[in-house]
């Protein structure tokens, strides 16, 4: 039940499966988890925009794009030339935002969270998933603690509590153990900086985590949601105060405080949701599962679903300044919406399954499990060798 795809999943599906969740291991010793702590590996050129690729953020003169094995590559305005930054990581990275031209953050499988104050050339790791037991840890003996008391106090006549105190004890055994025997597994599918500064991260079985000091201390908050499923949570769109959360299983959640409190929205349909954005006119729109794409005018309340051509599982998407909605998918997917919801799906020669899309000194980048692409496509003897594409 709790097990069903991901975002990461799908889109690496069969390429990347190993990254999903750590092998067992003897984690005597934090530093015998290598895929953490060591560093990425430096590549050529022409490889780094061919690895494996899943997200990108925009500043206001670079381009930022984070992947496989660590690898995070940037490319300045007016330029073609990416060039690799200085990672001390190898896990699959999931997801990048930047809070001003020089701050920003990108996070992955493992738990693991960096933090870079050079606009991406270099990068500090900051949060890991050993950092993210400890705080399971601490969070269920607190969460046990307090159903005890309430059961001596108020008695249990449904039940309910006492079968909370068992989720909570089951949860506490499996993250000692983690610690102990395993390592930590939990990757982190988003990350997003809020409008009142907070960092806001979601990952796999409801981890919700907040930084209020720019990433120096973390705190676990899944227990403002309402998940007792533990559901994955797979992406963060953020619009001022607005923060909505899409999840696995149709689960989102909504915040209008800035992620200060949380109420459940009811879901659009059953099926996974694995991007959200909000538009130039405040809609929500959140998309997932078989070309399934919804938009909303009261963060989620209601939605209206869009009559998509697609059939492929829809990962990421933006708004354009002339208010289309372009979102991507697999099997090379582009899906272009006017303001008036008029739906053209374009299909990338390349069939690769596509991540994320930015537009870009011009032009539209594309990420995708085979690395750098761009549409229109590049189509010409020149552009391919130029821009690295096959």
């Amino acid at each position: 039940m709790r097990l069903s795809p991901t975002h990461i999943g799908l889109l690496l599906s069969g390429v990347l499966s190993t990254f999903a969740f750590a092998q067992e291991t003897d984690v005597s010793s934090q530093q015998e988890f290598d895929v953490i702590y060591a560093p990425a590996m430096q590549a050529s050129s022409k490889l780094i925009i061919k690895n494996p690729l899943i997200a990108t953020a925009k500043l206001s003169n670079r381009l930022v794009a984070v992947g496989s094995h660590g690898n995070i590559i940037t490319r300045d305005l007016n330029s073609n030339t990416w060039k690799q930054a200085n990672v001390p990581t190898s896990v699959l990275l999931t997801s990048v935002d930047f809070e001003s031209d020089s701050i920003g953050y990108a996070a992955g499988h493992h738990g693991v969270i960096l933090k870079t104050t050079d606009g991406g050339n270099t990068w500090q790791r900051i949060f890991d998933g050993f950092d993210l037991l400890d705080l399971e840890v601490a969070f269920y003996q607190q969460r046990i603690a307090e159903l005890e008391q309430k059961i001596a106090a108020d008695g249990d006549e449904s039940g309910d509590l006492q079968w909370a105190l068992d989720d909570a004890k089951f949860y506490l055994e499996n993250a000692q153990r983690a610690k102990q025997e395993t390592g930590p597994s939990k990757p982190i599918l988003d990350i997003k900086t809020l409008a009142n500064g907070d960092v806001l991260a979601v990952g796999a079985y409801n981890t919700l985590l907040v930084s209020q000091d720019k990433g120096a201390n973390w705190q676990l908050i899944s227990g403002r949601l309402d998940n007792p499923n533990g559901f994955h949570l797979n992406a963060i769109a953020t619009q001022g105060d607005n923060v909505f959360i899409a999840g696995e299983a149709g689960t989102a959640y909504a915040s209008q405080d800035g992620g200060a409190s949380w109420s459940s929205v009811a879901p659009p349909y059953d099926g996974s949701l694995f991007g959200a954005h909000f538009d130039n006119q405040g809609r929500l729109w959140t998309y997932g599962l078989r070309g399934n794409i919804f938009v909303s005018d009261d963060l989620g309340e209601r939605y209206t679903a869009i009559d998509s051509p697609a059939d492929a599982n829809l990962m990421s998407g933006y708004a354009d300044t002339k208010g289309t909605q372009w979102i991507v998918g697999n099997s090379g997917v582009i899906l272009e919406i006017t303001p008036s919801l008029d739906v053209t799906e374009h299909t990338h020669p390349s069939s690769a399954v596509f991540g994320d899309m930015v537009e870009f000194n011009g032009e539209k980048v594309l990420t995708s499990r085979s690395g750098i692409y761009y549409w229109p496509a590049k189509t010409t003897q020149s552009d391919t060798a130029e821009k690295g594409l096959e």
